[in-house]
């Protein structure tokens, strides 16, 4: 079913509204005074949720069962009329509404008006002082916020409730008042957390991957550098496997070792680049005790026969709950799990690389490091070629032990590793271009 245009838009405004809040008043780089900015945010709140709400009364009235919504759009009344009879239409329907969210509806609903035509009217300012409102729309608060915020999700409740009614005109016998609290904002301190850093790191990297491939693309796809050879749509599309994307980054890479200015430019950010992903692997990957002769190991656990012979007979997904258990539980299971398969791999082995492989898949959840080293970093700055593939070896290891554990956890089975078989074969190709034509 398509969602109508203006649903689906004010449905991304609220969730963006609530978003750039969060991130204003967490941003490490700024101080924010938080009475101006929940002031600020509480009047553009007002003006977007009354949009959102109107225009949901509007497109379900088609849906409505109970004939609630109609009497929202009578010509030649005024808004508190409007409200008043939508709320004793609900009423009349057997829809059990609260009267305290219609009646502050109606006051945001004033709110709106004064902040779009920049006047207050003496009626409106009086519903809204009765309300708990101020007066004077600078000094909103967070607790306002929190209150538009309820009125919001209770209202759109209550319209789709609509949609399920039946047209029975009973008086509700009980009404169910949904807390506050419920739809309350988290309170945000801003304060960075020891562990935030890794996650600063890490969404840096994934923009700087972002920002390099996307001059990679426009180097491709350019006239000078086409990675098609002019070739027609039949012969692209009849191309083997990953071939098309191999031809693809060999374009680029042809373009960085001519030093192509869009290119070029990025090869202080590559630095740049090298240096948060060694800080990130030394402050987020070694100091869970994930050293590479670890990964490794844990790798070569998931990776044996004894391994898939323990999940034919179904051990696997019992094995998987040692993640909740301490470790000396943990290893009884374990025990008792593999006593019958023989000893080539011990309890301990099966608990390190289940609990290294869970932590591997926290920290390298996907592909960004091996896009970014196998393929960006040299690219855009092949004389430094060897330095980015050492790190990419770190990273293809590690993303292979998360998506084993990954695999092996939630389906019972070994990963398939097609995607990653292209990195590889990349990884190869790169490291054996000649010194001479990366100059």
């Amino acid at each position: 079913m398509d969602v109508p245009e203006f649903i689906d838009t004010y449905s991304d405004d609220l969730i963006y509204l609530r978003e750039a809040r969060t991130a204003l008043v967490t941003h490490p780089f700024k101080a924010v005074w938080k009475e101006n900015s929940d002031a600020s945010f509480c009047r553009m709140l007002a003006v977007f949720m009354i949009g959102n709400i109107e225009e949901m009364l509007k497109q379900w009235r088609d849906k409505d069962r109970a004939n609630v919504l109609d009497v929202y759009f009578a010509k030649d009344t005024k808004n508190g009329d409007r409200v008043r009879s939508l709320y004793d239409a609900f009423v009349s329907a057997g829809i059990q509404v609260e009267r305290e969210v219609f009646d502050d509806y109606l006051a945001i609903k004033y709110l709106r008006n004064t902040i779009v035509h920049g006047h207050w009217k003496d009626h409106e300012k009086e519903w809204l002082g009765s309300r708990g409102f101020p007066t004077d729309t600078r000094t909103l608060t967070g607790q306002h916020l929190n209150r538009l915020w309820h009125v919001n999700e209770r209202m759109m409740f209550y319209i789709a409730l609509t949609s399920f009614a039946k047209t029975i005109a009973t008086k509700p016998t009980r009404l169910h008042k949904l807390e506050e609290t419920a739809t309350q904002l988290p309170e945000e301190t801003g304060i960075l957390r020891w562990q935030d850093i890794n996650r600063i790191i890490w969404i840096n990297l994934d923009r700087i991957n972002a920002q390099i491939h996307a001059d990679i693309e426009k180097t491709a796809t350019s006239e000078r550098y086409d990675w098609t050879g002019r070739r027609s749509r039949a012969d692209l599309e009849g191309l083997a496997g990953s071939e098309a994307k191999r031809l693809f980054y060999f374009a680029a890479i042809r373009a960085g070792e001519e030093k192509y200015a869009s290119l070029v430019q990025h090869r202080a950010l590559a630095r740049e680049a090298l240096a948060f992903w060694r800080e990130y692997w030394h402050r987020a990957v070694e100091s869970q005790g994930l050293l590479e002769g670890a990964i490794k190991h844990s790798l070569e656990v998931f990776e044996s026969p004894q391994f898939e012979k323990l999940h034919g007979a179904g051990a696997t997904h019992l094995l998987s709950s040692v993640e909740r258990l301490p470790d000396e539980e943990a290893l009884r299971l374990i025990e008792a799990t593999i006593g019958d398969f023989g000893r080539p791999l011990t309890s301990d082995q099966i608990l390190i690389a289940f609990r290294a492989g869970h932590i591997a898949y926290d920290l390298i959840p996907n592909v960004m490091p091996l896009t970014l080293f196998i393929l960006g970093l040299p690219i855009v700055d092949p004389e430094n070629t060897s330095d980015y593939l050492i790190e990419a070896d770190r990273a293809l290891q590690g993303f292979k032990l998360s998506r084993a554990w990954y695999s092996w956890v939630e389906h019972g089975k070994p990963p398939a590793n097609a995607e990653l078989q292209f990195y590889v074969e990349m990884r190869r190709e790169f490291a054996a271009r000649k010194p001479e034509s990366r100059a």
